[in-house]
């Protein structure tokens, strides 16, 4: 298992911000950090020659970050953790606990700064025609969560490959993290929750931004909109002017944004096992 490190906040990554990273028990650190000047890396490389730092030409979101990170690592599973957490120690039974709930990606419990356990698990739903997740704390192993939440989790990485990693277009952590859970689900893998696997954040934990934006309509347009029929997905026609008239977004780019998800869907229409409104039925079952 690789550790993949995300800096946030603004400060600059220290020999005591990466140390419980390369010293946890994984087989090796990654730290992924921004284009701005880090005077401190070669003394870091000289301190932890097992970790390597992977310094980005520009700026890139949450997403970009994790899909370099996993392109990157050399273990089959891949644990994303940010600056501002510390991480829990990484066993061989971890790995094995990973293993057996054998999954795209699997969730840790999380700890707030007061040591209180958050609600980080997700489950999806629908109130008349909206699109909701309800959040609730860790419970059992194995349970089932819609997305990892804040982009904390550990990822299988050649599932994550095949499913084609986080979008980069979408911009919205939010949006983004939710477009590769729900998008997991559609194409038929799970995510799941391994309590035992604890993380604690050392500062507040930045809120989740839930604002609709132009990620969202994305978002909507990949996942929501799409429709299982015999066994392939399709994204309607009928869909497009409901989704113009409400996106918000003006009619050119909405014209835009609909026609290449409607390429989209159509390129990865046998990828989809379900739709949205069955993921919804049949998790409310399953509960």
């Amino acid at each position: 298992m690789a550790a993949v490190v995300l800096n946030r906040g603004g400060r600059p990554v220290r020999v005591e911000t990466i140390a419980p990273f390369a010293e946890c028990g994984a087989d090796e650190a990654l730290v992924v950090l921004g284009p701005k000047p880090h005077y401190e890396v070669e003394q870091l490389v000289a301190r932890f020659p097992t970790a390597r730092f992977l310094l980005l030409s520009r700026d890139a979101n949450v997403g970009e970050q994790i899909n370099i990170a996993v392109h990157e690592a050399r273990c089959p599973q891949v644990f994303t953790l940010w600056s501002d957490m510390a991480p829990p120690a990484v066993t061989r039974r971890t790995v094995t606990k990973v293993d057996e709930l054998d999954s795209v990606c699997v969730v840790p419990l999380i700890k707030n700064e007061r040591n209180e356990t958050i609600p980080s698990v997700h489950a999806p739903a629908f109130y008349r025609t909206l699109f909701r997740t309800v959040p609730t704390l860790p419970g059992s192993e194995g349970e089932l969560s819609l997305y990892p939440y804040a982009g904390t989790a550990v990822f299988d990485t050649e599932r994550f490959d095949r499913l084609g990693g986080f979008d980069p277009v979408i911009r919205n952590p939010y949006w983004q993290q939710l477009d590769f859970g729900v998008r997991a689900y559609l194409w038929g893998e799970q995510i799941r929750v391994l309590p035992s696997l604890r993380v604690q954040a050392t500062r507040p934990l930045p809120s989740e931004d839930t604002t609709p934006d132009a990620g969202y309509a994305r978002f909507h347009l990949k996942n929501l909109s799409v429709r299982f029929v015999r066994d392939y997905g399709r994204l309607p026609l009928q869909q497009l002017v409901p989704f113009v008239m409400r996106s918000g977004l003006g009619v050119a780019e909405g014209l835009r944004q609909f026609r290449d998800a409607r390429a989209w869907v159509s390129e990865h229409r046998y990828r989809y096992a379900q739709d949205a409104r069955r993921l919804t039925e049949l998790w409310e079952v399953a509960e």
